[in-house]
């Protein structure tokens, strides 16, 4: 198969996209263990663990909050509203695992909100951060543009 033709491949792009919401995954995930295991020491103290049938619950939530992210915000599409929508999906999801897997069951309520909070503020600052990085990218085209307009305006007078 020719390396260009499989580049540009069906598969190629599926496996691309899906790599994207799988860093999402692994960022939230990370996110989620740390923040339920804080949440976890400063109510209950050094007793609270992690066990493993939670953590397989959490990184399924987290896959799916990085497919939404995909899915509703890649970022040659990023807007306002796409980002509320990602964010009220990715609070939805946190939600219904949280609740119908019961994660703090054992937890004073104070943590189950801190912790949506949490991940709402998380969500909305990874969008500040593809805005920043698209503005950046933009700027930098923008000088290169300019560069090769006078360039070229070198060259033609």
């Amino acid at each position: 198969m020719n390396s260009d033709k499989w580049k540009n491949s069906d598969f190629a792009r599926l496996f691309l996209w899906t790599m994207k919401a799988k860093y999402t995954m692994g960022i939230f995930f990370v996110v989620f263990v740390l923040i339920y295991l804080l949440l976890g020491l400063v109510s209950e103290g050094v007793a609270v663990t992690l066990d493993l049938f939670t953590a397989i619950q959490m990184v399924f939530a987290c896959f799916f909050i990085g497919l939404l992210q995909q899915a509703i915000l890649p970022v040659h599409k990023l807007s306002c509203s796409r980002g509320i929508l990602w964010v009220a999906s990715g609070v939805a999801v946190t939600l219904l695992f949280s609740l119908v897997f019961r994660w703090f069951v054992h937890f004073p309520l104070w943590c189950f909100i801190l912790f949506m909070l949490i991940i709402a503020i998380g969500m909305g600052m990874m969008i500040a951060g593809y805005y920043m990085e698209l503005h950046k990218e933009t700027k930098r085209l923008n000088r290169s543009l300019e560069r090769f307009q006078n360039q070229n305006r070198r060259t033609e007078g």
